[in-house]
């Protein structure tokens, strides 16, 4: 099996929305993988939040627009109304904020936080773009560019 496969499997669960598929690929990955994991699902949302923010999401792209963050802000409130556990919005608006020019939001994040915002960005992206869900393999093998990109740069945190 490619050594990617397991870090594959688990983004396309996460995609898919399935929370147990996404568990059983985890149970795959090496002790050093989690961390890996959490990388590889921040560059996913990266490039999903292009389609939102424009290019160069986590490469070095500027500000993000304060005007269209606040709007997508307000519908991903309205969309995760009823989530449980509670999506943490600061946590959320942090990641977007990190990957377009202001990577030091990450920092007061914890690994834990991360993922959940990660998860709660992902999530509400599939559900405003359905596409992504039916190109899945195309999204991770842009993210998986996005993080060689960070490795060759020194961009990924």
């Amino acid at each position: 099996m490619n050594p990617e496969q397991p870090q594959r499997d688990h983004i396309k669960a996460l995609i898919a929305g399935d929370l147990a598929l996404a568990a059983k690929a985890r149970t795959r990955f090496g002790s050093h993988e989690h961390e890996s994991a959490l990388q590889h699902l921040r560059a996913t949302v990266a490039v999903c939040l292009e389609y939102r923010f424009g290019p160069g999401a986590g490469l070095g792209a500027g500000r993000v627009d304060r005007d269209a963050l606040g709007a997508f802000m307000v519908e991903v409130r309205k969309s995760s109304r009823t989530v449980e556990p509670p999506v943490d919005f600061l946590a959320v608006e942090g990641i977007i904020r990190s990957l377009y020019g202001e990577p030091h939001l990450l920092d007061p994040l914890s690994s834990a936080k991360r993922s959940a915002a990660l998860y709660a960005l992902l999530r509400h992206q599939v559900r405003a773009h359905p596409w992504i869900a039916g190109n899945a393999d195309t999204m991770i093998d842009r993210a998986q560019q996005v993080m060689k990109a960070w490795t060759h740069e020194g961009l990924g945190s």
